[in-house]
């Protein structure tokens, strides 16, 4: 329960902002979550990006320990 209370205070990405941070399609974006490197979260019938994630991907996947 502890990790849901944490990940609460996590920041969110739409699809578009993903897209833009990974200077990547839309569609890539898509690809990256069937793939599993990117976990969808659906808030108020929008799609979201957990920006650790688009960190990681952006970092070769290897985490960020400064953030």
């Amino acid at each position: 329960m502890k990790s849901e209370v944490e990940n609460l205070d996590e920041h969110l990405l739409k699809k578009r902002e993903v897209a833009g941070k990974l200077s990547c399609s839309l569609r890539t974006v898509d690809r990256l979550a069937r793939m599993g490197k990117l976990t969808r979260g659906k808030i108020l019938g929008g799609i979201r990006f957990r920006w650790s994630q688009v960190q990681m991907l952006m970092n070769g996947g290897k985490h960020d320990l400064q953030s």
